[in-house]
């Protein structure tokens, strides 16, 4: 039996493939509500991550876990992969790579437009584009 953590972030890769935008409860594929608390202050990151509960509207489901958001823009992206080039502590460049749940166009029309936006990241995923 997976985790809940594996078991959203299969059901979350699944529910990108199908088309849809938000974030489905594993357990009876109602909406999942993320919830950023307190942050969790390490000053080496290039951001600043937050414990995260992630609750559904429609059952009992509740995770908690972290979050955090990358200002940057794309520098490519692929059927499963988005590379994002934002900036560490030092100012230096950074290049982060991460799976995605938000739609594919989306992510492709940023690149050619270069813009500067935030990206939510739960659990190591891009869940959605601020801004």
């Amino acid at each position: 039996m997976l985790s809940g953590r594996e078991n959203m972030q299969e059901k979350v890769h699944t529910s990108h493939e199908s088309g849809t935008s938000a974030l489905r409860c594993p357990q009876c594929q109602g909406t999942l509500t993320i919830i950023q608390l307190e942050p969790i202050y390490d000053e080496t990151n290039a951001y600043v991550p937050y414990r995260t509960v992630v609750e559904c509207a429609s059952c009992s489901y509740r995770l908690v876990t972290e979050s955090y958001t990358i200002l940057g823009g794309i520098k490519n992206v692929d059927s499963q992969y988005v590379e994002i080039g934002s900036w560490g502590p030092s100012g230096s460049r950074v290049l982060s790579r991460f799976k995605y749940t938000v739609n594919p166009d989306l992510l492709k029309d940023l690149k050619k437009t270069q813009e500067l936006v935030e990206f939510l990241i739960l659990n190591e995923q891009v869940v959605q584009v601020i801004g």
